[in-house]
């Protein structure tokens, strides 16, 4: 009979709730199994885009995921000007900490979908980043892929 494997527990991480100054909710980061999550909602800025990014970045550094859902499907607001700051300081940090992989949810704003498509055109293809209109098609893919290539793209871009 062979031996039980045992696997060690893990709890799992408080959310991360992010706040506007009235007290409302504009990001929730949360360590799923395969992934972490941040669930966005409301009227969103640059700013807001990159306090959530650093508490990202936090979170990564301690419980290290190769895996971001990143669902803005609840969100209205322009955050393009967040971009070249993502670009140049928070994703050579991700990917030392081993992200590889963004599956992105499309928000109904034109404005958010526009800075979404500019995001993927920038990061790519150090990081994997796709975007969809659906949130389960989001996670499918999420969950489809292939951590060893992700790590050997980012060392060659």
């Amino acid at each position: 009979m062979a031996p039980e494997m045992i696997r060690p527990e893990t709890k799992p991480t408080a959310p991360i709730v992010l706040r506007h100054i009235m007290g409302e909710a504009y990001v929730t980061i949360q360590r799923k199994q395969d992934y972490i999550e941040a669930k966005w909602q409301g009227h969103i800025t640059a700013d807001n885009v990159v306090c959530a990014a650093q508490a990202f970045l936090e979170l990564i550094r301690k419980e290290p995921c190769t895996k971001l859902l990143n669902d803005k499907s609840e969100v209205t607001g322009d955050w393009q000007e967040a971009n070249d700051w993502l670009r140049f300081e928070w994703l050579p940090q991700v990917l030392q900490a081993g992200l590889r992989y963004i599956a992105h949810v499309y928000s109904f704003s034109m404005f958010s979908r526009l800075a979404a498509r500019e995001l993927q055109e920038r990061i790519s293809p150090r990081l994997s980043m796709k975007n969809f209109s659906v949130r389960h098609e989001a996670e499918d893919w999420l969950l489809e892929q292939d951590d060893a290539a992700a790590s050997q793209r980012a060392a060659t871009a």
